[in-house]
């Protein structure tokens, strides 16, 4: 039972570890940026992007304009082992 429990845990493990050919993070903003979303966004703002990855790469480019009450919000979620975009979260006006 416990040599089986360990099993899980490694296979699991080997799973989930980033793939051999992950990108670098100027590489996946480099992919968000390519959207119309992110064309649109970055005709506007300057903001900075923040990579994080979980269990999907999350390329973050939020901004807050001087005397504005709500964040500008532009989000792409990237599939790691693929490197194709899952989705495009985009709150912000254009």
């Amino acid at each position: 039972m416990f040599a089986g429990l360990i099993a899980i845990f490694v296979i699991a493990f080997l799973y989930l570890r980033p793939p051999e050919g992950a990108l670098s993070d100027a590489e996946y903003v480099a992919m968000a940026k390519a959207t119309p979303q992110g064309q649109l966004f970055f005709d506007k703002y300057d903001a900075p992007c923040e990579v994080t990855r979980v269990w999907t790469v999350q390329v973050n480019c939020d901004y807050l304009p001087a005397g504005a009450s709500a964040t500008e919000k532009f989000r792409v979620h990237i599939d790691p082992r693929t490197n194709t975009i899952i989705e495009v979260e985009a709150q912000f006006t254009p």
